[in-house]
């Protein structure tokens, strides 16, 4: 019951959280819960697979949904009582789609954010890299890209694969179609996973990067640009501002007749993170600072490394790598917090470790300092965002030790059918 005495909304909210963005949405959607007095319960379809009979209870009587994905929308429409409205995020308006509102980014202005980042760089051809299966939002960032090249008298391209990217023929096949480019070129990737299979494809066709290729992903994912080696430069998307969107336009849809056409909801994405990837450092500096994040990603759970032991990975003195590291747009104690506060968040999400355990492992001195910055930094408590990030259902295990050598079961996920693709 609400403070008032009134029975609170049944909210279900079903999100996958196997990735960056899905738990950036999932957050957003957490936190008008709480300032919405709801009930919320969530399913991650990423753990529990396609088969969502097991909640046909509880879909029956939310009073609204709020869903990531059309192909997850499709599979769970017939679970839900006629009337129950509905909020889609990722999914493209259709016909009879049952939705009151979607709520997307602006996808083509995306990818005519990534085309005047890499024009900006003088790069001889500009190309795009989309994915299968094709999606509306991939398709939108591609053209913003490449018409907004082309608008400039660029040289304009579109790699056509042939298969998905799980196999080493399409990575192959990417790699040669990318050394026939005039270089140095830029490439866009539809998102930063793309960005990723583009880094690899470019190592096997000895392609250098930065130096003769250039590349920008989408979604600013922390875990898959910061590990990239170089690091990837990347569009940011307000994905936790488009989860809040839905919310909202859910709360507003109690009581009202659902459309015929859905509420057609957009944010624009606020800009691009650089990293090294499009390698404004310069070359030189390039490699060292790739020395420094490569070092820091392996010793960050070791609480006396700072900007001393970084700046000898790098062959510098602590003055000079910390000017690099500034002329990056960083810092080496800035980077060593966000390495350190992402592997929290993944040991958070997805372990019973205490917090105590997970500073240890993380660097930090003791689990009250992690508390108070991790507070700082995101305006909630650990146990607070470790409850809006674990799925019911998902298991938790006491000792991240434990997992060693085994697959998460987000890994084993990969083979459900209805998720697997979603992201690439």
């Amino acid at each position: 019951m609400a403070a008032d005495g009134k029975k609170r909304p049944l909210v279900v909210a079903i999100v996958t959280s196997d990735s960056g963005v899905g738990r950036a949405v999932l957050g957003g959607v957490a936190g008008a819960a709480r300032n919405f007095d709801w009930a919320l319960e969530t399913i991650d379809p990423s753990v529990t697979g396609a088969d969502f009979s097991q909640f046909a209870e509880l879909l029956a009587l939310a009073d609204g949904v709020i869903v990531r994905l059309r192909q997850i929308w499709l599979v769970v429409r017939p679970f839900l009582r006629p009337g129950t409205p509905v909020v889609g995020i990722d999914i493209a308006p259709f016909p009879g789609s049952g939705l009151w509102a979607v709520v997307n980014p602006a996808n083509q202005r995306i990818g005519e954010m990534a085309a005047d980042e890499l024009m900006a760089d003088g790069c001889a051809c500009h190309a795009f890299v989309p994915a299968l299966p094709p999606v509306p939002w991939g398709d939108a960032r591609g053209r913003g890209f490449l018409e907004r090249v082309r608008a400039a008298g660029g040289d304009a391209r579109r790699y056509e694969p042939r298969t998905t990217w799980k196999g080493v023929a399409e990575r192959d096949a990417l790699a040669a179609w990318l050394s026939e480019l005039p270089r140095p070129f830029g490439v866009f990737a539809r998102n930063d996973v793309i960005a990723g299979f583009v880094l690899r494809a470019c190592k096997r066709a000895g392609i250098d990067v930065p130096r003769e290729a250039k590349i920008v992903g989408a979604d600013d994912d922390e875990t898959l640009c910061l590990y990239a080696s170089p690091s990837l430069s990347s569009v940011r998307i307000d994905h936790e501002g488009g989860g809040r969107r839905a919310a909202e336009a859910l709360r507003r849809s109690f009581g009202k007749p659902c459309p015929a056409r859905p509420v057609a909801l957009v944010f624009d994405p606020s800009g691009v993170t650089r990293r090294l990837s499009t390698g404004r450092p310069g070359p030189e500096g390039d490699a060292r600072l790739a020395a420094g994040l490569a070092f820091i990603s392996r010793h960050f759970g070791e609480r006396l490394v700072g900007a001393t032991d970084v700046a000898a990975a790098m062959g510098l003195g602590r003055r000079q790598a910390e000017r690099l590291f500034r002329n990056a747009g960083k810092s080496i104690r800035g980077e060593l917090e966000a390495v350190r506060l992402a592997r929290v968040k993944t040991l958070l999400a997805s372990t019973g470790m205490t917090l105590e355990s997970i500073a240890v492992e993380c660097g930090f001195s003791t689990g009250i300092y992690l508390s108070g910055l991790f507070r700082r930094r995101f305006g909630v408590s650990p146990g607070s965002w470790r409850r809006d990030a674990r799925a019911p259902g998902r298991p938790a295990e006491p000792d991240a030790r434990r997992r060693a050598g085994k697959r998460s079961p987000c890994a084993r996920s990969l083979n459900f059918s209805v998720d697997s693709r979603r992201e690439i």
